[in-house]
């Protein structure tokens, strides 16, 4: 018996029985439908998966996970930040021998109804899912969940995070020792789910909140554009030219985009990093390649995939308490930035 069956016969959406069912008090519904729909779970002998799964979990039997990606599967192969995660993710699961049995790009679609779903012990969300997704997920799984990436909204779940904080001032802090005052950004625009609200990206806040902090913050020095790809950046960096005003320095919110940048700065006949220079985010592997090579901020992709394999297994294993982890960074100095004059 699922939520769909409950749906039917209570002529309403699964949406909003799986919102009665978990006692969701911040939704308006009759209280008429709402006793419908308990007395038609208890009719039907509905058990949530959630229950299901705790007393599968509970034997000592061999775990099938599922990876969620954010992103669809043509945005994870233009953005090996996300690539690198799973990566991590399927490395550790082939070590630990568990057995991924199904990866969902929901940039391609929707989660999945729940027949997609019911072999699964667990699933990795690699990403930030909306308010709807992340509920279905708890009706789904309960605390058998580890957001990478994101920091979710229920203190139930498990999440593998980046501290943004100190990579972006360190990253800053960096390009002021090198004399620089007019530093821009390039990042783009982040959404919870696919069709959510907009997100504040950290690495902006923090951005700003530095730049303000040594009254060197300029508005008009922020560029953003939908996405994070060498695109976004080859677009955001020609409109920075088009400027009277152009920043001697760019911190630039992924790697991807800071080729893009560069292809743009060049096209204009200026020079990376005698004209501008730039430190970029992620530190993916052509990063050392690329002409100049990036001076980028490391993050440690596959280690937080690794690890959150493990912490799923140790929920499998009875841990109640859900755990935060933010991983830390390191700054790479290469050849993209140098003392200004």
């Amino acid at each position: 018996m699922t939520i769909n069956d409950i749906a039917k016969a209570a002529k309403v959406s699964t949406a909003t029985v799986s919102r009665v069912l978990n006692n969701d008090k911040n939704m308006s519904v009759s209280t008429e439908t709402r006793q419908r729909i308990l007395d038609l779970a208890k009719q039907l002998e509905y058990v949530p998966i959630r229950k299901r799964k705790s007393q599968r979990v509970n034997q000592k039997v061999k775990k099938n996970i599922g990876i969620l990606m954010y992103c669809s599967q043509q945005y994870e192969w233009e953005d090996i930040y996300f690539m690198s995660i799973r990566k991590g993710i399927e490395k550790e699961c082939n070590r630990k021998g568990i057995s991924i049995r199904k990866i969902i790009h929901l940039g391609d679609g929707k989660i999945g109804d729940e027949n997609e779903l019911r072999e699964l012990d667990g699933v990795i969300f690699v990403g930030g899912p909306d308010e709807n997704e992340e509920r279905e997920l708890y009706e789904l799984f309960g605390s058998y969940i580890v957001y990478i990436n994101n920091l979710s909204n229920n203190g139930e779940f498990d999440s593998v995070g980046i501290d943004y904080y100190n990579a972006t001032q360190n990253a800053l802090n960096y390009l002021f020792s090198l004399g620089h005052q007019q530093i821009g950004y390039i990042g783009g625009i982040e959404h919870r789910g696919q069709s959510g609200p907009e997100i504040a990206n950290p690495r902006k806040n923090v951005f700003q909140e530095t730049m303000n902090e040594n009254n060197l913050y300029n508005p008009d020095h922020v560029h953003l554009s939908e996405g994070f790809l060498i695109n976004d950046g080859y677009e955001s960096m020609k409109n920075v030219l088009q400027k009277e005003s152009i920043p001697t320095a760019f911190f630039i919110a992924s790697d991807a985009m800071a080729i893009g940048a560069i292809r743009a700065i060049h096209e204009d006949g200026l020079n990376v990093p005698s004209d501008i220079s730039i430190v970029s985010f992620n530190d993916i592997d052509i990063a050392q390649y690329t002409q100049p090579s990036l001076t980028t901020v490391r993050v440690y992709t596959e280690e937080m995939g690794r690890y959150a394999v493990n912490m799923l297994l140790d929920r499998f294993e009875g841990r109640e308490i859900p755990v935060n982890v933010l991983f830390p960074s390191k700054l790479i100095i290469r050849e993209s930035a140098v003392s200004l004059g």
